[in-house]
């Protein structure tokens, strides 16, 4: 019984270590400051599928976009919205990084570019709300350049390999995990959705190019 708690012990505190480390790598990189535009390739469970991100697009948002990629945060994460659409991803398998990120939001920006097909955008919930979760148009959507009266959703990039690929991740769920169940994936991490929504495809990682 002894050896079964302290086994326990030991788990928790490595497991802390690693948040704490985890933590500390998205501190450094949040100081960094992207490049005018860069590529990010995200290697999944259907394929491999590239963005182009353009500084001058959305600055605040590109440069979040990169300073997360450099934290690895964007892997061995699942994208949990398919629809016809557009497809989100960015609840991390670390739940104390989620609830640590989703209060470092990011001032909203002017639209330049338009939500058509291939877009990449940040989500949000509100006025100044776009913290770490990405939305790709799988359609045009330009009704999302100026769906709120005070915020919107201003592309910060573009698809420019795999896109065939992004058409085609699972999306037998639809909206169903963004609606009902995102804040259990935030406070469980992937558990939960392996769980419960089993055949989910999965962001293995992503990187800069």
């Amino acid at each position: 019984m002894w050896k079964k708690i302290a086994l326990v012990i030991v788990l928790m505190l490595f497991t802390g270590a690693l948040f704490a480390q985890s933590i500390k790598k998205i501190n450094r990189n949040l100081k960094r400051e992207a490049p005018d535009s860069f590529h990010v390739v995200f290697y999944t469970t259907k394929g491999e599928f590239e963005i182009a991100v353009y500084k001058d697009w959305a600055p605040l948002g590109a440069t979040r976009m990169y300073q997360l990629v450099r934290s690895k945060f964007y892997s061995n994460m699942y994208i949990f919205r398919s629809t016809n659409k557009y497809i989100q991803f960015g609840i991390n398998n670390n739940p104390t990084l989620n609830k640590y990120l989703d209060h470092r939001t990011i001032q909203d920006e002017k639209v330049i570019q338009s939500n058509t097909t291939g877009k990449v955008a940040f989500a949000t919930g509100g006025p100044n709300n776009r913290t770490v979760q990405l939305f790709i148009n799988k359609i045009d959507n330009q009704r999302l350049d100026t769906i709120g009266r005070s915020y919107s959703f201003p592309p910060i990039g573009i698809v420019v390999k795999g896109l065939d690929i992004v058409q085609n991740f699972y999306g037998n769920y639809k909206d169903t995990i963004t609606f009902n169940h995102q804040d259990s994936v935030m406070k469980y991490g992937n558990i939960y959705l392996e769980k419960h929504f089993p055949g989910l495809d999965k962001i293995k990682k992503a990187k800069i190019k």
